[in-house]
Formats: C-alpha cells, structure tokens, sequence
C-alpha cells in the first residue's frame, strides 16, 4: 500500500481568526459560523434547528500544550462557544474587570460503551494570586477534553451523569490582558462581519431580482420601439433610381 503524502497545509485555507502562543502553550480562536435557516433569517446564525440539519454557528478554542516536546508529545485540546459566549468574554475585558469567570461543559455524540464526547472549558480571570501580588498574566484558560455518560433530563437536554466523566487530555495557561483582548477583539469583528452579511443578504438578493425585472422590462421597450421604428423607415433609392429620374 502506497505511503500517503503528507498535507502541504501551506495549499489549506485557514479557519483560524487569531492565535496566541506563549513558550508552553497555544490558544487559538478559529471560525465554525454557519447562516440561519432561510426561515429564521432573523436569527442570523444557526441554532440547531431541523431546517440546518442541527448545525450551529460557533467559535472553536484549541490549545497545545508542546511544553513537552511537538508532534506526538504535544496535548491538543478544544472546545466550542457560541458567538453571543464570545461576546460574553469579550464585554469583560473591555470592561476592565478585575475578576471574571465563564465555565462550560458540554456532552455530545455517541462513543463506545455507552459513552459520548465531554468539552470542559474554563476561562477566569485572577487579578491577585494568592499572595495578594498583582498577576502579570491574570488570565486563566483550561480547556479539557474526555467522556462521560450522557443522561437526558425531562426538557430533553444532555448533561454528564455523575462520576462518569473522564478526563483523557487537559491544557491550562495564564495569559495577559492584551493577549485576550487581541484574541476576542479579532473574533468579534469576525462575528460582526459575517451578522452584516448573511442579515442582509436576503434583502439583496429581492433587490437584485427586482432591478434584473426593471432591466429586462425596459430593454424589451427599447427593443420593441427600434423594431417599430425599422418598420416605419422608407427606403432611400438607389443612386440609379434618382439617375433615371433626372434624364426623365
């Protein structure tokens, strides 16, 4: 069996937005936006609904950890946020807040043995460390990624049953103020982007048809006149004709 390539990932589009890396770890933000359903336009972006096949519009976090070495040695993690999440993160840091705290854990899909993928994310910020000193990098992002059995409650949604869970990689890194702010600032002139297009989109396409109508209407008029136009022009005579009539 033939050895397969490896991927020039210098031919591959990119779907990252922003990276950050320190001398242990990476964080990344990359874009996974989807439009609404035609029928939600209002929406904007995709929320799980039958007419988009339960896509939905999110913002990828990885991390590596290559504090250990690249390649197999490194820890690759990640997780998902929503956009209106992003913007969550984001209105703390232009806030200024001293002290902040996002958790999420999430539990999807089917693995063997009854269990299914669990994302665990935690982005907090710590002004102070325990001394009371003033942190450099107060930043704290851990993402973790394992299993755990899914249990569905009475509203139909999906949580982790208890004890269940097992963690099988994790990567944890402080970062500073600036570093986030640059991170979240590019993704939500991201998301702002892509709400300007898909919002109005619809509305330009109705305009469009509607000028393409207007266009073809009144070209068919100007058309329509020369051809009436052609059919009312006498002919000039030959230089013959107006000849015969002279010597005539």
């Amino acid at each position: 069996m033939a050895d397969q390539k490896e991927k020039d990932w210098s031919k591959e589009i990119s779907r990252q937005i922003a990276v950050c890396k320190t001398d242990k770890a990476l964080l990344e933000l990359c874009e996974n936006l989807k439009p609404a359903s035609r029928l939600f336009p209002a929406h904007i972006h995709a929320s799980g609904e039958k007419t988009e096949n339960g896509e939905r519009s999110l913002i990828r976090l990885n991390m590596v950890d290559y504090s250990k070495g690249t390649g197999n040695k490194a820890v690759s993690v990640y997780a998902n946020i929503s956009p209106d999440e992003a913007r969550y993160i984001y209105s703390a840091l232009t806030s200024h807040l001293l002290s902040f705290n996002f958790v999420q854990e999430k539990i999807f899909g089917e693995l063997e043995n009854g269990f299914s993928t669990v994302t665990k994310l935690h982005i907090g910020r710590y002004d102070t460390d325990s001394k009371g000193k003033k942190r450099s990098y107060p930043w704290y992002v851990e993402i973790q990624n394992g299993k755990g059995i899914a249990v569905t409650n009475s509203n139909g949604g999906r949580y982790c049953e208890k004890g269940s869970y097992v963690c099988e990689r994790t990567v944890k890194q402080f970062f500073s103020d600036r570093d986030m702010f640059v991170l979240f600032s590019r993704a939500i002139s991201y998301i702002t982007a892509f709400e300007l297009e898909y919002a109005f989109r619809q509305n330009r396409i109705g305009n469009f048809g509607s000028l393409y109508r207007m266009l073809s209407g009144e070209i068919g008029k100007v058309l329509n006149g020369q051809n009436e136009i052609m059919g009312k022009i006498i002919p000039f005579p030959d230089r013959q004709e107006c000849l015969d009539k002279k010597t005539g």
